[in-house]
């Protein structure tokens, strides 16, 4: 394409130096030679070109403007679509589904959880995570860090290994409590919480 142009700024260039080659009007006028004729239908046919050729080249800069446009507007949303929400919040958001959930004992699906069904329920749904069925599998396989180190979507172990949650952030946890209640979301310092467990 730039050569396109190079070569069509040459021709303009080489039409304009013609056309500018002083001629005096009244040797038209005068003189009815066949050279004269000749000359004056040559710079006719000339400036006919050089028109052609302006419009030409004003079309082809349009093309080219619009499809660099377009081409930049194209990549602009690309870059917006590439945000997605992190593994944590596609966690936190699926647990949040099952607030209300009775409490089952030996529960692990949304008819009825209990405390460590539903923290495995959860981490597969959201994740594909499988972290093991009870509170002692869970505690072997995450990796332990103290209370104050806790991010949100790790594991909230508490009353010594008896119980388990999921930690929002914030000091509260979503945990299925105990007979009688629900899915509910509860004070980390309502739980005598021990450590929490990373798996993301």
């Amino acid at each position: 394409m730039l050569k396109k142009l190079i070569f069509s700024a040459a021709v303009f260039t080489g039409l304009a130096a013609a056309i500018a080659t002083p001629v005096k009007a009244d040797e038209f006028l005068v003189s009815n030679d066949e050279n004269d004729l000749s000359t004056l239908t040559t710079l006719s046919a000339a400036s006919e070109s050089l028109e052609a050729l302006t419009q030409t080249m004003d079309q082809t800069v349009t093309k080219v403007s619009k499809a660099h446009t377009a081409k930049t507007a194209k990549k602009a949303p690309a870059k917006a679509a590439t945000k997605a929400p992190n593994k944590a919040d596609q966690l936190i958001s699926t647990a949040k589904k099952y607030l209300g959930v009775p409490y089952v004992w030996g529960g692990t699906t949304p008819a009825g959880f209990d405390c460590s069904g539903f923290t495995s329920y959860v981490y597969r749904e959201a994740l594909g995570i499988e972290i093991g069925r009870t509170t002692w599998n869970q505690i072997a396989s995450g990796q332990h860090r103290s209370l104050d180190q806790a991010q949100v979507g790790d594991l909230i172990i508490c009353y010594g290994g008896d119980h388990v949650g999921i930690y929002l952030g914030n000091g509260q946890v979503l945990h299925a409590p105990q007979p009688g209640e629900s899915v509910k979301v509860s004070a980390l310092t309502d739980l005598s919480a021990n450590y929490a467990l990373n798996y993301i």
